[in-house]
């Protein structure tokens, strides 16, 4: 798995989530073929409710990997009460089957058997805002989105949510029984293509509103600003970032091009969303196109293949080159080359 060097807690929790589901798995084909007997069964089924909350602790921390959660015990104390049910009431009575323990009241025996769903469904709703929020900051953060964006895990939600689906399903009996393992299989096999193709992961700061520092006077410092103030700022973050031409880096950062020109990283996420009504995403990406255009009509440039193209214009990967050129010009580069042929 990559990037265990950025958050080991996160692959922890991840390995955590991917071993209760194993249990899960072994639980339901020992009850389907009838064996090992009720009391391992439920052994293995005790840990299920911890399997969600765990999931939810790694995409929260690859999503915010300083983020210092401690509050994370919360999150397990059904499991616990669970645990603890099953251990003065289920587990004696599985065991010794003479000394019965009084009848559960059936609103007890209710929420043991569906609070699980109801905890599968909040927790992968939850774990799926965490990561649309994470890529929504990336964005205002960073000119790059490979290895950052984390789209592998949305298809590992993806695959987990099918693995819900085939569960709801089969215990509505709505005639899958017979083809449930099937759907099982593909489902893990979705799981597993989503994690095999995890690329490293690399941390990239959060993006703060406000400033953790004195944020009460840099908050009523943009909001006093005139539309002249504005206009001022957001020609100096123009020199600065075409003057010197520091969209070529790919690694740029809100916080890179802030210290570059001197102002804080809120004061020029506000110059940029109320001066150009762009993201730092879109602003650099914009200029880095503007760059690459130059460069495919250029006579000096025509031994580059496309790859060399996007790295010269401060791209960082051939597939961001493609998806950004066409959204801004509607064509792709070589497209673009042969419409322009005649200009050249």
């Amino acid at each position: 798995m990559g990037g265990d060097k950025v958050d080991t807690r996160a692959n922890r929790w991840l390995g955590a989530f991917y071993c209760i589901l194993a249990f899960n798995f072994i639980q339901l084909f020992l009850e389907g073929f009838g064996i090992g007997g009720d009391l391992l069964v439920h052994v293995l089924e005790l840990p299920r409710w911890a399997m969600l909350p765990c999931l939810f602790m790694a995409v929260s921390h690859y999503t915010s990997p300083s983020l210092i959660r401690k509050d994370w015990i919360f999150h397990f104390v059904p499991w616990i009460m669970f645990l603890m049910f099953s251990l003065v009431y289920v587990i004696p009575d599985l065991y010794n089957e003479q000394n019965r323990l009084p009848e559960l009241p059936s609103w007890i025996r209710f929420a043991v058997r569906y609070f699980f769903f109801g905890q599968m469904v909040y927790y992968w709703v939850t774990c799926f805002f965490l990561l649309l929020g994470h890529q929504k900051n990336v964005k205002m953060m960073a000119s790059f989105t490979e290895n950052v964006n984390m789209e592998w895990l949305r298809y590992l939600l993806i695959s987990v949510l099918f693995l819900m689906l085939i569960r709801f399903l089969d215990l509505l009996n709505l005639h899958i029984t017979y083809i449930a393992p099937v759907l099982y299989f593909l489902g893990i096999m979705m799981l597993a293509y989503s994690t095999l193709t995890q690329k490293s992961i690399y941390a990239i700061e959060k993006y703060q509103p406000r400033e953790l520092e004195g944020s009460a006077s840099k908050k009523g410092s943009t909001e006093r600003l005139t539309a002249e103030q504005v206009q001022e700022l957001k020609n100096m973050v123009m020199r600065k970032t075409i003057d010197e031409k520091m969209y070529l880096d790919p690694g740029l950062t809100l916080s890179i091009l802030s210290g570059k020109v001197g102002i804080s990283t809120h004061e020029l996420s506000y110059i940029l969303n109320n001066g150009l009504g762009k993201s730092f995403y879109q602003f650099i990406n914009e200029l880095r196109t503007e760059e690459a255009k130059l460069l495919l009509l250029s006579a000096d440039t025509k031994h580059l293949d496309m790859l060399g193209i996007a790295i010269r214009a401060g791209f960082n990967s051939k597939t961001t080159f493609y998806t950004t050129f066409k959204k801004a010009t509607t064509l792709t580069p070589k497209e673009y080359i042969k419409a322009n042929a005649k200009a050249v």
